[in-house]
This record gives structure tokens, C-alpha cells and sequence, in this order.
């Protein structure tokens, strides 16, 4: 089995659990609670990653790029809270956990898109389909 699908397949399971404790939370607290809770419980993956990520990780890379990869992580950062608020809000506000987390989990829509018109990206016929299969998606699990 590839690394990369080990990877993926851990991610899925994490996530998927993640969903689930983040509805259970979500009777308990607000979602900006929940948010700055979330926020507190990166701090020992944060106190990790700071102590085992090296030079040699970034080296060969200029002043210049370092700056721009540390400014564009720091944006998604901030895109990936607030959209853990706005999730963390549709379960307060009744969202079923068994809807909410798939149709959010169609966030990779919003990506194809954005990397075709920014990135010039290509996306074949087959991948289209698979978009607008994900748009049916959204629609089922809403209904």
C-alpha cells in the first residue's frame, strides 16, 4: 500500500471522527466556544510539529520564497477557521451531523474551481461529471 494512501486513509478516519465529536460538542457549547476549544486542542500538535521541523526541511528555498509560503499558510490558516466556525455553526443551529460533515466534505468543489481559473489548472470530461455528481450530492443529503 502506498505511504500517501495510508496517509489519506488516517486523514479519513480522523476527519470522520472529527465530525462526530464536533456535533456532540456542539449541545454543549456555542460554535465560537467550540472554535476556540478546537484552537486549544492543536497546541500539543502545535508544541510537536515546532520541535521536530528542522532546516533542512527548507532548504534551497530563497528568503523570498520562505516569506511567501510562511504569508499563504498563514491565509489558509485563517480560511480553515472560519470555515470550522461556519461548520461548527451549522451543528449548533441543528444541523444533523450525518449531513452537515458530508456536504461540507464537498469543499474540494470550490478547489477544482478555483485552481482551473487560477492555477490553469486542467480538469478532463470525467472530472467535471464527478463535480456535477458532487452537486447531486448536495442536493440529495439536503432533501
Amino acid at each position: 500500500m502506498p505511504r500517501w494512501l495510508v496517509w489519506s486513509l488516517a486523514t479519513i478516519l480522523l476527519w470522520g471522527t472529527w465530525g462526530l465529536v464536533s456535533k456532540i460538542a456542539s449541545d454543549g457549547v456555542d460554535a465560537y466556544t467550540n472554535q476556540l476549544l478546537y484552537t486549544a486542542g492543536l497546541v500539543p500538535l502545535l508544541v510537536f510539529v515546532a520541535w521536530t521541523v528542522s532546516k533542512e526541511r527548507t532548504e534551497g528555498l530563497t528568503p523570498a520564497k520562505k516569506r511567501s509560503g510562511i504569508l499563504w499558510a498563514f491565509f489558509t490558516g485563517i480560511l480553515g477557521g472560519v470555515g470550522n466556525l461556519a461548520f461548527f455553526q451549522a451543528l449548533v443551529t441543528g444541523g444533523k451531523a450525518s449531513i452537515v460533515a458530508p456536504v461540507t466534505a464537498l469543499f474540494p468543489m470550490v478547489t477544482v474551481v478555483l485552481a482551473v481559473i487560477f492555477l490553469r489548472e486542467r480538469v478532463g470530461r470525467t472530472q467535471w461529471l464527478g463535480l456535477l455528481l458532487a452537486f447531486v450530492a448536495i442536493y440529495l443529503l439536503s432533501v
